[in-house]
């Protein structure tokens, strides 16, 4: 599976901000296609960190209780932390964005061995048709999502 595309700087590139509202419906544009495609999950699997609150919000929208997490610290990871999963499970992978590839290629990793899916909000460039997509941005911004917008106001407010 190819993911990798080039990495996007927050220092260099222009922002775009979207709002709560946004996020909404790209999470039920995305609980569509899924729902279209009569696939059914067990579980969520959300990226950490930015795929914490998307991972919440399909759950919602597909009316699936459980979540689980993939740990991922400095672009690592955390194989200690990661939950047991069982191969007769259907797993949903969520993220926020897929941008360079390189988180969804460590996820996958992982979990090939297992029976998942990948979903984002958001993704950089159309390239990869194994990957459910909310919205195909075409550009080369720095996403702000709302969950990241008192940090990122700090951290430019200085």
């Amino acid at each position: 599976m190819r993911f990798k595309t080039n990495e996007i700087s927050e220092e260099n590139s222009p922002k775009e901000y979207y709002s709560w509202n946004e996020i909404e419906f790209l999470t039920k544009v995305l609980a569509y296609k899924i729902q279209r495609s009569s696939k059914r999950y067990d579980t969520i699997l959300g990226i950490t960190n930015g795929g914490i609150i998307p991972a919440r919000l399909m759950a919602r929208e597909l009316d699936i209780n459980h979540i689980q997490f993939i740990p991922i610290r400095d672009k690592k990871i955390q194989n200690d932390e990661m939950p047991q999963l069982l191969k007769v499970k259907k797993y949903l992978i969520i993220d926020d964005i897929y941008d360079t590839g390189d988180t969804f290629s460590k996820a996958y990793d992982i979990i090939k061995l297992f029976n998942c899916d990948f979903g984002v909000l958001m993704c950089r460039y159309k390239q990869n048709n194994s990957v459910l997509v909310g919205k195909i941005l075409n550009h080369r911004k720095w996403i702000v999502f709302p969950w990241e917008r008192r940090n990122h106001m700090k951290i430019h407010s200085k």
